[in-house]
């Protein structure tokens, strides 16, 4: 693969070049502010032939490569500003990079009326180190949440409880805006299911992340970008919509920029109606005996949790070189779990033993509130900056279980037990970063990250006593357990670019603190540990269309809290959770190739990798007596995956639009340390189709369907999975308001099905949902929307 690589760089790099880059920004004059998708046009000198094109990004610059030697002019406008024009320059062998540097437009004198720009952002793009998939940047109306929106992007899958996972594996890390986030932490899965989709602007795809990010998550990074309108004067969006089984949200997000001041806010809030359902049946067998018997045990569950969310925030803009932001988020989650659990034990011959149906009532909560300071200097050199952030945080999470146990077999007295499970958990960051691009084909980064976290997890059991008609406490099921985690960080990378080629190298030093004490038993253990983190990522740009890149990174996963907590965490009666105090971080070397073709209308990126884990973290069941499951984490000696990843993103006919992306990886697991004799290995792959149709120029229609393979687990598989969704949009009042109609899961097949099988167990286990869901909704964008992505697509709701 290496060799492939060097192979194309040297053949490709002997090519005559004749072509250069052409550079620059264009801002408000009046503001300074620079504008966003500002059209950006290459005209020849002889006959003003339009060469090449372009549209600005977030920050107002442009990039245009491959321009053939000779006199150009560029020609620069947006809506609502007069078109300029540069003079004539000169691109040649000596002068074959122009940076055109800072260009200002005016507002126009004439009025504009109803006039809108398409922004031709690609839905796919491909950097040297990350796959960024724009979402849009003002989507007409989405009805689900942003769980729901990564079932679009390629390698992300996500079960029905909500949990992600990327490229098959669920050790993933979850970023807001680049930085960690409260709301990321133990209940991940519940607040991306709460999020509102029509939040996000991108979803940036880090499988081999460089030094500069986070090594946590052996299979990469997930970095979701939020929405910040910096248009000037008020904007903002309103969003409804109502769903079967009383589900509802809504979601209005507003700003208000002056040139110096930008205010920004929003408030969403989700009520949700979930019906589940479980299927578990077990086969013992007594290892010393051979005498089997078994479990089945069938569950309803129902829950409506309502979540409220609020974001505001201030930038201010000092002077031209220093600005200053604080923001704060606020996540309340409220609901009321009822449940029905009922369990029939049997003997070898399927006699019925024992008949048990154990009631609960859950009133349970989570709220989580998180605010951040920043500061940005800029120096006179465009991209050199120094910035400070400092981010708190806090989240508490409680359950209040209320246990009601009903015998029919053998006939006996009802029971009562309750658990209180109460969490807290506190983290805090604070970074120094300075940038310095060195000159127009290199850049510096380096700094500075102190992370602090603690994390204190009490639960309290207790049973009532009709003998005494009082609850007294159950100390096996009572505990405290405190986990403190710092960490201090410092890094450096340097990026490089050679005409054609592109070097991104950088290394990353950790030195972590963990502390997890026991407070029931008393016990404290100490793990503090050093590691170097590096990483490297090469890129070819054989031509415009044509793109090689070669990247490695080491990561790590730490053990949670809960990982850890030695004392037993009781689920139920009949399973029992246990963490591992000697359980040790698992560690990944991670390596990919790719290649990435572009046109105009399509995009198309295979990419293949090879990951090699050691001390690999996973869950083992076994029996604890006769009927009790427990489950413990424990290390693997190994393991390994290798794969190809294959994304294409193609207009048909103008009017239809098709992605498309499959993951077919090999993965193989050594667990002779747990007492496995010999290696597991299996073949999986993943299929995501996602299709639009424009049927009219305010009319769009929409389909999406996922499939998971059979994979590969330390004792069993899980197998396949299939969902497929659909919706319709239709925009009116001259595009500001949209009517939204979904479908979740349109033939009902969304579930979970998992197999475990061990000589002493076997265990199949069945968890679905209520049917299809179904959400109408409007949708309506006020204030001064000057620009409109063409990536407006449904979101559906797909989550347990």
């Amino acid at each position: 693969m290496l060799f492939l690589f060097v192979f194309a760089f040297s053949n490709l790099s002997a090519q005559k070049q004749s072509k250069g880059t052409i550079t620059g920004i264009i801002v408000d004059n009046q503001s300074k502010q620079p504008i966003e998708f500002a059209n950006v046009v290459i005209q020849k000198e002889s006959d003003n032939t339009q060469i090449n094109g372009t549209i600005t990004d977030a920050k107002g610059k442009f990039s245009l490569n491959k321009i053939a030697y000779g006199k150009y002019k560029i020609v620069y406008s947006f809506i609502g500003f007069e078109q300029q024009e540069t003079p004539l320059f000169t691109i040649s062998e000596q002068n074959r990079t122009v940076n055109a540097g800072i260009l200002g437009l005016s507002v126009s004198n004439q009025e504009i009326k109803d006039a809108v720009v398409v922004g031709e952002r690609s839905t796919y793009t491909n950097s040297i180190d990350r796959k960024v998939f724009n979402v849009g940047k003002d989507v007409i109306g989405k009805t689900g949440s942003v769980s729901d929106l990564m079932q679009n992007v390629p390698s992300l899958s996500v079960d029905i409880d909500g949990n992600l996972s990327l490229r098959g594996s669920d050790n993933v890390i979850v970023l807001i805006n680049g930085k960690p986030s409260a709301m990321m932490g133990t209940n991940r899965a519940a607040v991306l299911q709460q999020m509102p989709a029509n939040s996000i602007e991108r979803i940036e795809v880090i499988t081999n992340p460089s030094a500069k990010f986070k090594p946590d998550g052996t299979s990469g990074i997930i970095n979701i970008v939020l929405k910040k309108n910096k248009g000037l004067g008020l904007n903002g969006t309103i969003m409804a919509n109502a769903g079967n089984d009383n589900r509802y949200n809504g979601n209005i997000a507003a700003n208000y920029n002056t040139g110096k001041v930008n205010v920004f806010g929003s408030y969403s809030v989700r009520q949700d109606d979930r019906l589940r359902y479980t299927l578990d049946s077990r086969k013992r067998t007594d290892l010393t005996t051979n005498v089997v018997d078994y479990t089945n045990m069938d569950a309803n569950e129902k829950s409506r949790p309502i979540s409220n969310i609020i974001n505001s925030g201030i930038d201010f803009k000092i002077n031209d070189n220093n600005q200053i932001g604080i923001s704060g988020n606020y996540n309340h989650r409220d609901q009321n779990k009822t449940g029905l659990t009922n369990t029939r034990n049997e003997d070898q011959n399927h006699l019925m033993t024992k008949d048990l149906d154990r009631n609960r009532i859950d009133p349970e909560f989570e709220h989580s509130f998180e605010y951040t300071a920043n500061y940005r200097h800029s120096f006179e050199k465009e991209g050199h900056e120094l910035t400070v952030d400092y981010t708190s945080s806090s989240q508490k999470e409680q359950e209040d279980n209320h246990y009601t146990n009903v015998f029919r077999m053998p006939v006996q007295s009802t029971t009562y037990d309750n658990t209180l499970i109460k969490q807290d958990d506190n983290e805090s960051q604070f970074s120094v970063e300075y940038s310095n691009p060195l000159s127009e084909t290199s850049k510096f980064e380096s700094g500075y990250i102190l992370e602090t976290r603690k994390n204190d997890m009490n639960f309290y059991g207790e049973n009532f006593n009709p003998v005494s008609n009082a609850w007294e406490k159950d100390f096996g099921k009572s505990n405290q357990f405190i986990y403190n985690e710092d960490i201090h960080v410092f890094y450096s990378t340097f990026e490089q670019k050679f005409g054609k080629f592109g070097v991104l190298g950088g290394l990353r030093a950790e030195q972590a603190m963990v502390k997890s004490h026991q407070i029931t038993t008393d016990s404290l253990l100490n793990n503090n540990y050093f590691k170097l983190y590096p990483s490297l990522h090469l890129s070819y740009n054989m031509d415009d269309a044509h793109e090689l890149q070669l990247n490695y990174s080491h990561r790590i996963r730490r053990p949670e809290g809960d990982d850890l907590n030695p004392f037993p965490e009781y689920q139920d009666p009949y399973n029992l959770r246990i963490g591992n105090p000697r359980l040790k971080p698992e560690e990944t070397h991670s390596v990919e190739f790719g290649y990435q073709y572009k046109n105009k209308l399509t995009t198309i990126t295979s990419t293949l990798y090879y990951r090699y884990t050691y001390n690999g973290m996973t869950s083992l069941t076994k029996y604890l007596n006769d009927s009790v499951l427990v489950t413990t984490r424990f290390n693997l000696s190994k393991n390994s995956s290798a794969g190809f990843e294959f994304i294409v993103a193609t207009t048909l006919a103008k009017i239809i639009n098709v992605n498309f992306s499959s993951n077919t990886f090999y993965n193989t697991i050594d667990a002779s340390s747990l007492g496995y004799s010999s290696n597991k290995s299996n073949i999986s792959f993943l299929l995501n189709l996602n299709s639009s149709v424009n049927l009219t120029k305010s009319t769009m229609a929409q389909f999406t369907s996922n499939y998971v393979s059979e994979r590969l687990t330390p004792q069993g598989k899980q197998l396949p999975s299939f969902v497929m969704n659909m919706g319709f949009r239709h925009e009116f009042l001259k595009k500001k308001a949209a009517f939204i109609f979904t479908v979740s899961d349109v033939f009902n097949t969304l579930k979970n099905k998992s197999v475990l099988n061990t000589p002493e167990l076997y265990q199949n286990v069945i968890r679905r949902r209520s049917a299809r869901i179904i959400y109408a909704g409007i949708s309506y964008t006020f204030g001064k929307q000057l620009k409109k992505s063409k990536e407006n697509t449904l979101k559906f709701d797909n989550q347990l």
